[in-house]
């Protein structure tokens, strides 16, 4: 959060109460610095398995594209 006329900024020294810390919280988290993106390699191995219902081609059978385009 460099950029102080964000208004997420001006929340960095406030203090809410839980209630509302808790509601506005994924919206100051996204605000968070974040690591990089992992490259394909540095993921190493598939995480979903191809026979998996998660896979790229059973979500693409599910939406009605073909899954040769995306492989």
């Amino acid at each position: 959060m460099s950029d102080p006329s964000h208004p997420i900024y001006y929340l960095r020294h406030v203090e809410l109460d839980s209630k509302l810390a808790l509601q506005l919280s994924p919206f100051i988290n996204s605000w968070r610095p974040h690591s990089s993106i992992p490259t394909k390699d540095e993921l190493g191995e598939k995480i979903i398995p191809d026979d998996s219902e998660f896979s790229l081609k059973n979500l693409c059978y599910d939406v009605g594209i073909n899954p040769n385009k995306y492989q």
